[in-house]
């Protein structure tokens, strides 16, 4: 039986205490498939393995008949592994069918939407605000400093969106998650406050074209 968890003869006959951190991982695993049972709970199970017996693992979770419950970094072993994925999210939980590449997939489409429904959000609180503008303020010309502003905003909104992605990226890398945990929580409050100061941004974008448009119709 041992020798499916890549155990020689003469590893079997070993004492537990002097074996190495992997073969104590694949021999506790041995001795849980053994005893039976429908649930198993792993805790990062890819450390300290080496590849065939990441391999071996994965084989054996895979005839595995219960329910296995994973909590890894590693997401090359969570695609091969899961078909489901329960995710924390924003103080939130995701429960996601598929592997982790699918989940991460569905990700990326809610937080384009989320981007997407923001910026028409703000679009509409400008258009909300023009009717209560007054008439000198719809009449008026753009100063120089707000012409400037006006022409550089579009940069300034792509800079802005483009360190919201950035951060994003780096807080869905699980290995940045792993290597860098500590510095989560202030990454999560620049990232906030990076997508507050695009939307932001856009609502002043729409007041300056107001003021333009006004002016050059009037």
């Amino acid at each position: 039986y041992l020798r499916r968890f890549l155990f020689d003869d003469k590893r079997i006959n070993e004492r537990v205490d002097l074996l190495s951190g992997g073969e104590r991982a694949r021999l506790m695993l041995a001795k849980v498939l053994k005893n039976g049972g429908n649930v198993i709970v792993l805790d990062e199970p890819t450390n300290d393995l080496d590849l065939p017996s990441l391999r071996m693992l994965e084989e054996a979770l895979a005839v595995f008949d219960g329910t296995v419950i994973v909590v890894s970094h590693d997401r090359y072993f969570l695609d091969r592994i899961c078909d489901q994925v329960i995710a924390f999210e924003d103080g939130g939980i995701v429960v996601q069918p598929g592997n982790y590449s699918y989940y991460m997939e569905k990700r990326q489409a809610r937080e384009a939407a989320d981007r997407i429904q923001a910026q028409a959000a703000a679009k509409d609180a400008a258009a909300r605000q023009k009717p209560a503008a007054s008439l000198e303020k719809r009449a008026r010309k753009l100063s120089n400093k707000e012409k400037a502003e006006l022409e550089g905003m579009e940069s300034a909104i792509l800079e802005a969106e483009t360190g919201a992605e950035e951060l994003e990226t780096k807080l869905n890398d699980p290995d940045f998650q792993a290597k860098n945990y500590e510095e989560i929580p202030a990454m999560v409050e620049k990232l906030d406050a990076a997508k507050a100061r695009t939307a932001a941004l856009y609502v002043r974008w729409e007041e300056l074209e107001a003021i333009r448009e006004a002016a050059e119709s009037a």
